[in-house]
């Protein structure tokens, strides 16, 4: 058998018989299909035995355990050598198995085909969006040079041969719970991109979604998606930066009336809700019923991606990001890089009264994984550079009070001197030598990496990338350190190269000194810190800390109000 087309199916008995029993037509005969009745109760097993097809056709039952179970469940039973997945709105034309066996032929390991509207589908603004996007999409996919990105690897329509698929261990079933299979798709399609799988598009592969989706469903959909997001980033936190960037409100109207429900119970806007669902089920389509119906999206995909942050949440943490523990007002190009020891012990007694809790990296790295909540208040103190006053001055600090911390140490100047910050009237500053970094780690401190010259990364060619972040890392090692597990871009530049480097290279996570809170969800590899500067007072310091998720515009602004740099 060449094909074995998979068709879950949940309460649909009349319109999955239907896209059945169109598969007859099919040009290409050597197939079978395989439908997965999930649970339904509506007499659809029966319906579909009941048919009279030329083809084999295998009807299995489960219990109700969602559409990504039961497309696991159906490609198991399968025969085919190519997986061909189906959803139970979609129509196939004739040609469609012959234009995905031409693509497969053609070396590619999963096709994508076309799915417009079916001009059946009932006329609304739903069906409407639906046949622009698929329309868009096409033409998109279709362009030269086109690249197929995650959002394309929908299963609606869907080959990839059996080799391929038993290769990424199928659909992750944990999506079926609590309305996560949206992210199913997204997460299937990014393990078969990591594994270097051949994706091709093929607009000659057909099939007409027939789209009949009530307003308020489509609604609930789009809350499910927000939560789904937010697991796919839970997964697979290094694609956080482009997940985490769903809907939005694109004006300030929006933005001020339907923003705030986003945390308020669902109940408040339901007036709202009912009124648009009614409207658009009695056909209206105006640009404006438009607008509001998609600003009612963006607020159940967000009030969605809240709860599920909520719900999984292990709390918030504070990275603080000092450098030399030094006096250096007199180095005009330094002094603001130098905190004396006298002035770390006032600003860590004053946090631990405002009720911090210090936490070292273990923690904060668990609470990132979803393992272990953090408590309450908790702030993580890290060093750049790896002055050698660390170890003389801020390690009694630090040991004294209990607090652990991180320090990174830039691995091609250890035991020399801050050299890249060599300009008229820069000071020159010893840094730790093997010896003392690991005198370091005995008082508590771990050692990460600050790459390996302290270039700013983003401009670094490509072919030397590796070797200041990988190269760092096994440069720190051979001193008799532990393999450094986190990374902190020198300068606090970073790209999205970058940040992919430093995840190849093996990296728990990478810090910038861009401002924020660290929480479960974040970008890994982008993580915030609140840099101390020696101008900060204690009451520049609490204000750093209160507009740590301010814009940039306004926070600085503040700041510079009170003489501190942002």
């Amino acid at each position: 058998m060449r094909f074995s087309i998979v068709i879950p199916t949940f309460q649909r008995r009349d319109l999955v018989a239907r896209i059945v029993a169109a598969l007859d037509r099919q040009q290409y005969r050597d197939f079978e299909v395989v439908v997965v009745v999930d649970g339904s109760t509506d007499g659809t097993a029966a319906a579909l035995r009941a048919l009279d097809v030329a083809f084999p056709l295998q009807v299995l039952e489960q219990p109700n355990r969602g559409n990504v179970a039961a497309r696991n469940a159906g490609a198991a039973a399968a025969g085919g050598e190519v997986l061909l997945f189906l959803d139970d709105d979609m129509e196939a034309d004739p040609a469609l198995l012959a234009e995905h066996d031409s693509s497969q032929r053609d070396g590619a390991d999963l096709v994508l085909g076309d799915l417009p509207l079916h001009p059946d589908s009932p006329p609304n603004l739903l069906s409407w969006g639906v046949g622009f996007w698929a329309n868009a999409r096409r033409e998109r996919l279709s362009a030269d040079g086109a690249e197929i990105g995650l959002e394309d690897l929908l299963t609606g329509q869907m080959s990839i041969s059996r080799a391929a698929y038993e290769r990424t261990g199928g659909f992750d079933a944990s999506f079926t719970r609590d309305g996560l299979s949206p992210g199913a798709d997204i997460d299937f399609g990014y393990r078969v991109m990591k594994m270097g799988l051949r994706v091709a598009f093929n607009p000659a592969a057909i099939s007409y979604q027939y789209y009949d989706v009530d307003p308020a469903d489509f609604l609930r959909r789009s809350c499910d998606a927000g939560r789904s997001d937010q697991a796919l980033i839970l997964k697979h936190p290094e694609q956080a930066e482009r997940l985490g960037h769903g809907p939005d409100f694109h004006t300030r109207r929006s933005r001020w009336t339907l923003g705030p429900l986003v945390a308020a119970p669902r109940a408040m806007s339901w007036p709202l809700r009912a009124l648009v669902v009614a409207l658009v089920r009695s056909g209206h389509r105006g640009e404006r019923l438009r607008k509001l119906l998609f600003a009612l999206r963006t607020l159940e995909y967000q009030r969605g991606a809240r709860h599920f942050r909520r719900a999984r949440s292990t709390g918030q943490a504070v990275v603080l990001a000092y450098h030399a523990i030094a006096d250096l007002r007199h180095d005009d190009a330094l002094r603001e890089y130098g905190v004396p020891a006298e002035r770390l012990a006032g600003q860590l007694d004053a946090l631990a009264r405002q009720g911090w809790t210090f936490i070292d990296l273990d923690s904060l790295l668990a609470a990132l994984a979803g393992e272990r909540p953090l408590p309450p208040r908790a702030m993580l103190v890290t060093f750049d550079d790896a002055y050698a006053n660390l170890l003389d001055e801020g390690c009694p600090v630090l040991a004294e009070r209990g607090i652990p911390a991180v320090v990174f140490a830039v691995a091609g100047h250890v035991g020399g001197t801050n050299e890249w910050r060599r300009h008229p009237g820069a000071g020159e500053l010893a840094l730790l030598d093997a010896e003392r970094l690991r005198a370091v780690a005995t008082h508590g401190v771990e050692v990460g990496s600050h790459a390996m010259t302290h270039r700013s990364l983003p401009s670094v060619p490509p072919e030397e990338l590796d070797g200041e972040l990988r190269g760092s890392a096994g440069a720190l090692e051979a001193l008799g350190l532990p393999r450094p597990r986190v990374l902190a871009y020198p300068y606090g530049e970073w790209s999205a190269e970058v940040a992919a480097g430093a995840r190849s290279a093996g990296y728990a996570a990478a810090f910038t000194v861009r401002p924020g809170i660290v929480e479960l969800g974040a970008d890994r590899y982008a993580l915030p810190r609140i840099e101390i500067l020696a101008s900060d007072t204690l009451r520049a310091l609490r204000v750093k800390l209160a507009t740590a998720r301010w814009s940039d515009r306004w926070r600085r602004r503040l700041l510079r109000m009170l003489g501190t740099r942002p």
